[in-house]
């Protein structure tokens, strides 16, 4: 992050501070003539990489408190925009703060509008910011740094006085909201100018408020003296309780030590208080027009760049860590299963060292292994296929076998014309048989049921997987260039009779 620098403006001169981890450091007191602002130039020009705020403690402000009727997106923009004009013409130094909705009526939106009136006072020091293309983050003024001061259990009324440099800086809040605030200039500053300045403002302010109805007649007033330990005395015999003020004194140097800052405070004066809390705390809106943001815009563009860029990195940089983890289990994980071969290769050697010795060479070998294998396989001859056979001829006891011719073949026949061979069929062996069988005398002169019924029976016989049946001959005669005869010749009739070939593989 890069280190800010607050800019403190009172009437007569700006203070640069440098704030951080809890301190602040006087950097540089410049002047509003040519001899100062070139100063401050060359300040600013040293410390170019940092981010400026600058806190304004003058006395030309304006508040006003304005309702408007609930809007939202650009047309909210547009009627802000034109209280703003309509109540601070003439500045660009403005801005306004939300304090919530009203409970009542349509529920209007009510507006604390702040300008700083006398923007003649800080162009001179914008004009410089300008030149040196400085990162400029926001125009703040004192008052809105004080609601760090306010307890939860502050009173709905409250009137709370500071002292800095510029003066003595009076600031009213209304149910822990800010309302106005005003700066009373001193003459010398010193402790007994200070305890006198703030009864007679105290008073001065209780009967503003009254006439104002801010406040109940007759009801006292809080008032709240953020001031040093030494000079709490001075000013408790100064500021007395009465009718109208009610005075409570906020020890400054708890409050710091409250509020995170380690740099001493000599005195009642707390600017440097100030600084920190707008460093540590920045409020969410400030008074500097678009224009003099420019170049915290471009910073903010930048460091968002920057940090997505680190992101980037550090992502890269964890992945490429997994990735090395991860590679370094693999390595492990392959030297493990190296070594579990080598082991497992030393085992399988010595169990074929533990071996009978065979005086045949591997491939000797491995062709006796395989024709074992072959006999085997046909060691179970023609019996799976009888027993399948027998199987069919238990669904069909009208087929009778004449003759049941089997052997054991390496390879099949070539297919015929419309044959399909399964593809667990493509190697051998095989066992097949030629089977010669009949049908009942009495489908003679059924020729279709002849067809049928054989047609049935090879299908049922190659239903089994890894069988193939085909017919050889029907029992009837289906080729057209067969000589017809008359059916007045005489003859013996016989049992329709067909062949067909199974096949199954071993």
């Amino acid at each position: 992050m890069p280190a800010r620098r607050v800019l403190f403006l009172d009437a007569t001169h700006l203070t640069a501070y440098q704030v951080g981890g809890g301190a602040v450091h006087a950097e540089g007191e410049f002047s509003a003539d040519p001899p100062g602002l070139e100063a401050f130039g060359a300040y600013l020009a040293r410390w170019r990489g940092s981010v400026f705020m600058l806190l304004a403690d003058v006395a030309e402000e304006g508040f006003q408190l304005e309702d408007i009727p609930h809007a939202s997106g650009k047309d909210r923009a547009a009627l802000v925009a034109r209280k703003l004009t309509q109540y601070f013409y003439g500045t660009p130094l403005t801005l306004a703060a939300s304090q919530g909705r009203l409970k009542e009526g349509r529920r209007d939106e009510r507006l604390l509008l702040m300008g700083l009136t006398r923007p003649q006072h800080f162009e001179p020091w914008l004009a410089v910011l300008r030149e040196t293309e400085s990162v400029l983050a926001g125009i703040y003024t004192l008052a809105q740094t004080f609601p760090a001061l306010l307890p939860k259990d502050s009173p709905a009324r409250l009137l709370l006085i500071t002292l800095t440099r510029g003066g003595l800086r009076q600031t009213f809040f209304a149910d822990g909201r800010l309302r106005f605030s005003r700066l009373t200039a001193l003459a010398t500053g010193s402790q007994e100018e200070s305890a006198i300045a703030t009864t007679i403002e105290a008073t001065k302010m209780h009967q503003y408020l009254v006439g104002q109805r801010l406040i109940e007649r007759g009801k006292p007033l809080t008032t709240r003296v953020l001031v040093h330990p030494a000079n709490v005395a001075a000013m408790r015999a100064r500021c007395r309780d009465g009718a109208e003020l009610r005075f409570e004194f906020l020890d400054l140097l708890q409050e710091a030590k409250r509020l995170g800052l380690r740099s001493p405070l000599a005195d009642s004066r707390a600017e440097t208080l100030f600084c920190h809390l707008l460093a540590k705390r920045p409020p969410a809106a400030q008074f500097a027009p678009a224009a003099e943001r420019t170049f915290h815009r471009l910073w903010q563009t930048r460091f968002a760049l920057k940090s997505l860029s680190g992101l980037i990195l550090v992502g890269g940089l964890l992945f490429a860590a997994k990735q090395g983890i991860v590679m370094l289990q693999l390595q492990d994980e392959i030297a493990r299963i190296d070594q579990q071969t080598r082991q497992d290769q030393l085992r399988y050697d010595g169990v074929l060292q533990a071996l009978p010795k065979i005086p045949l060479s591997t491939d000797s070998l491995r062709a006796l292994v395989g024709r074992y294998e072959g006999v085997l396989t046909r060691a179970q001859g023609p019996e799976p296929l009888l027993l399948q056979l027998s199987q069919s001829l238990d669904a069909f006891p009208a087929i009778a076998i004449d003759r049941l011719e089997w052997s054991i073949v390496e390879q099949l026949a070539p297919a015929a014309k419309g044959e399909i061979l399964p593809p667990a069929m493509a190697r051998g062996p095989y066992a097949q048989a030629r089977i010669d069988a009949r049908l009942p005398i009495a489908m003679v002169g059924d020729q279709r049921g002849q067809l049928a019924l054989v047609a049935d029976f090879a299908r049922h016989l190659g239903a089994t997987p890894a069988t193939l049946a085909v017919i050889l001959q029907q029992p009837v005669d289906t080729q057209s260039g067969q000589t017809l005869k008359s059916s007045d010749e005489s003859h013996t009739p016989e049992a329709p009779r067909f062949s067909l070939r199974l096949t199954r593989k071993l």
